[in-house]
């Protein structure tokens, strides 16, 4: 659907109208003003016939403006240019231009014929193809100034969708609860197994940095993706133990493959979050890939008896990442008490 005329694109067409109608009319007005020698009263004729004229080709500009808002569109999100809507937006243009600059010049000739200066039809033909192809050259520079600004203003939306996502991660993983427990499992493991401690602080430095340096990049490689995974799930894992089990089935040809960064954590966290974790309801998680260039995440559904706050947040900020990202959406849906979601592969 069509966005609806602005009051920016009618202000715009005001000033390219008259800037139009003044490119139009000035060399053949300044040549007839520079070579004619004027009396008082036919110089009042030809200040008189030149506004005329350059109200006319104004009127006519903004009236090819408004018709070729709803031909060509350019304030339509849409990359892909229509050749065939311009070879049609020049061809209703022409015409108009035609059928409006001979009724309104001739309606000047009736009621003022005092005032009228004769044109050559010819010249008129010229200009009015000339009027036509520069109204269509001024709207197709608007379409790329409003695509361009409408990048641009996609770029930042990711930008700040990263940083959130960035604060919203960390502000989880190094709160002072998730710190707490993590020191005091370390303190623990440093005592009854250093191996095993070591191996918990390599991998907790491996998800803090991964971390802090999400939002340098707009994708990562799902075999990046993967590893943080490995490192962030170890840390779940030890702390609800066999209660919870991740399972993968990746293809080795989709690792090159790119994702937003830490779209599987969010969609891990999303899993743990909502669900009950204990030996009678423990969490089982797969992560799969399929030949369409689609990664599913889907989990056992085993609700909390009180949602947490922020429930959904992550995965519309996913959703939001991967509109902006490729014009794709990831898909949500549950069947057979699992939870399943599906976030496209980006090549």
């Amino acid at each position: 659907m069509a966005n609806p005329i602005t009051r920016k694109y009618i202000v715009l067409s005001l000033w390219l109208s008259l800037a139009i109608s003044i490119l139009v009319h000035f060399s053949s007005l300044f040549d007839e003003f520079v070579s004619s020698t004027f009396t008082q009263q036919m110089a009042v004729r030809f200040f008189i016939n030149a506004l005329l004229e350059l109200s006319i080709t104004f009127t006519i500009s903004f009236i090819l403006f408004w018709i070729n808002f709803y031909i060509l569109k350019p304030l339509q999100s849409n990359k892909k240019i229509n050749w065939i809507n311009f070879i049609l937006a020049f061809a209703v243009s022409f015409g108009a231009v035609l059928l409006l600059s001979h009724y309104l010049f001739a309606l000047k000739k009736s009621f003022l014929p005092k005032v009228d200066i004769p044109r050559s039809g010819n010249l008129f033909i010229t200009k009015d193809f000339f009027l036509a192809l520069v109204v269509i050259i001024c709207i197709y520079v608007i379409r790329l100034i409003f695509q361009n600004q409408k990048d641009k203003l996609e770029i930042q939306s990711l930008k700040i969708e990263n940083l959130q996502r960035q604060f919203d991660a960390l502000k989880n993983q190094v709160s002072p609860h998730f710190l707490f427990n993590s020191l005091s499992s370390l303190k623990t493991l440093i005592n009854e197994s250093p191996a095993v401690a070591q191996e918990y602080l390599n991998h907790l430095s491996s998800v803090l940095r991964y971390t802090l340096q999400a939002n340098e990049n707009r994708l990562v490689s799902l075999s990046d993706e993967l590893q943080f995974v490995e490192s962030y799930f170890f840390l779940i894992k030890l702390r609800f133990t066999k209660n919870i089990n991740l399972v993968q089935s990746i293809s080795n040809e989709l690792l090159a493959y790119k994702v937003p960064p830490l779209a599987l954590q969010i969609l891990l966290e999303n899993a743990i979050r909502h669900n009950e974790i204990s030996k009678r309801n423990s969490l089982e998680i797969s992560i799969t890939t399929t030949s369409s260039q689609t990664l599913i995440v889907s989990n056992t559904i085993n609700k909390k008896m009180t949602a947490e706050p922020g429930a959904g947040v992550g995965l519309a900020n996913l959703s939001n990442q991967y509109r902006i990202l490729g014009d794709r959406d990831i898909a949500i849906r549950k069947e057979d008490q699992k939870f399943i979601v599906e976030i496209p592969l980006l090549a």
